[in-house]
């Protein structure tokens, strides 16, 4: 969920239990007032009967809202308001009233007035002032609300836009990190931190580059003059069977060595990014053709590749890493396939499957992808070829999967949309 959202949740949240408390406070503040108001009517009017009977020694009572009772002495009793059901025979009905209860001596006399004021019409105002604070209130709270969420907009717009640059930025761009000033401290703040930090790590890359680059370079030349001394060794023809032996070694572990230094390097420059040249591959057609360039050691195997694909499966990546990335699965296959045995490669538009036989299932399937990975060390390998295949599809978000089933090992691929 994003912070923004998360905000205007919690703003939401509780703003509308305030408004709720407040309509529910406001609305029985208003009754509350409303019946005081009334009471006070209602009390305005018994002394005004009162008035009158002091004058005139009368009232002509009129049921049921305004009555004076000449009671004697026993019932007088103290001044009440109260809530009352009174019946109306015209509607056949109970209708509620408010009432007061004024006792007082008047020249002599004692009288119990009673003045009284319908309820209904007041229901009707209280139901029609409580619509109308709920509408204000929901009013004010929606605007509040708007405006919160428009502020928060505006507030974070900045740092929204500083995180694109962020997901954009890559050490292979020769452009800076420039991040925007937001205006808002803490989030200067953070831009700082981040930009020192982009610093130190372009700063490590680099250094990391120009050391795999340097490395894989002085490397290669001394292998390079190992080897060519080894095949100078060769053409003595004094030398015994086990010096050439030994001389044929050194050779096969230096060339070895050599393939494992520029494997090295090209998973180092993967990492860097170095390969962006991205172009459309129609699959089908490049795996057909690197099939053909293994000809003669399908041959000396007896191996067979069964190729299967439906329709053109068209692809975006680096052609340099496609041909390593075909190569190295095709290899593999070969490599520990029985001779005489079938390896069979299927692609569709979603995935690529590449199986071949094999007599058990490996001891530790989670670490094939590994580098330096072998399941023998009897077994002539560097141990780099796959975890280069895993390093490519990685690169380009493809996954990779190994399973044993059906006495085969299976490499499976599912190809991004």
């Amino acid at each position: 969920m994003k912070l923004l959202s998360k905000i205007n949740r919690t703003y939401f949240k509780y703003g509308l239990l305030v408004f709720l408390v407040a309509d529910v406070v406001i609305i029985l503040m208003s009754n509350f007032i409303l019946k005081d108001e009334l009471d006070q009517q209602l009390k305005l009017e018994a002394e005004v009967i009162a008035k009158t009977l002091q004058n005139k020694g009368e009232f002509h009572s009129i049921y049921p809202t305004d009555i004076a009772e000449e009671i004697s002495s026993s019932e007088l009793g103290k001044n009440s308001t109260k809530d009352t059901l009174i019946y109306e025979a015209n509607h056949d009905e109970l209708v509620p009233y408010r009432e007061f209860k004024l006792y007082k001596s008047i020249n002599g006399k004692n009288y119990r007035i009673i003045t009284r004021l319908m309820l209904m019409e007041l229901d009707d105002i209280f139901s029609l002032f409580t619509v109308l604070i709920s509408t204000v209130l929901g009013l004010i709270f929606l605007l509040v609300l708007l405006f919160t969420h428009k502020m928060n907009s505006m507030l974070w717009g900045t740092f929204n836009k500083n995180v694109e640059l962020l997901k954009q930025y890559s050490f292979s761009l020769e452009h800076k990190l420039q991040l925007n000033q937001t205006g808002i401290k803490e989030f200067d703040d953070l831009n700082l931190v981040i930009s020192k930090m982009s610093d130190r790590l372009e700063k490590d890359y680099l250094a990391s580059k120009e050391f795999s680059a340097n490395a894989a370079h002085e490397l290669q030349t001394p292998l390079s003059i190992i080897r060519n001394k080894c095949e100078d060794l060769f053409s003595y023809t004094e030398l015994d069977k086990k010096v050439i032996d030994s001389i044929r070694e050194i050779y096969v572990s230096t060339d070895r060595l050599s393939g494992i230094t520029k494997a090295l390097l090209l998973l180092a420059k993967i990492d860097h990014g170095q390969f962006n040249e991205n172009e459309e591959i129609i699959l089908n057609q490049f795996i057909k053709s690197k099939i053909d360039s293994f000809d003669e050691i399908l041959e000396d195997k007896k191996l067979i590749i069964n190729f299967q694909s439906t329709g053109n499966c068209i692809i975006h990546m680096d052609k340099r890493l496609v041909n390593l990335w075909i190569q190295n699965i095709i290899v593999n296959a070969i490599k520990y396939s029985p001779d005489g045995k079938e390896i069979g490669i299927n692609l569709n538009n979603n995935s690529l499957s590449v199986s071949n036989f094999g007599e058990k299932a490996i001891q530790h399937p989670e670490q094939i992808f590994n580098r330096f990975y072998k399941e023998s060390e009897q077994v002539d390998s560097s141990g780099i070829g796959l975890a280069l295949v895993k390093k490519i599809a990685d690169h380009y978000k493809i996954k990779s999967e190994y399973v044993f089933e059906e006495d085969k090992h299976k490499f499976n691929f599912k190809l991004p949309n």
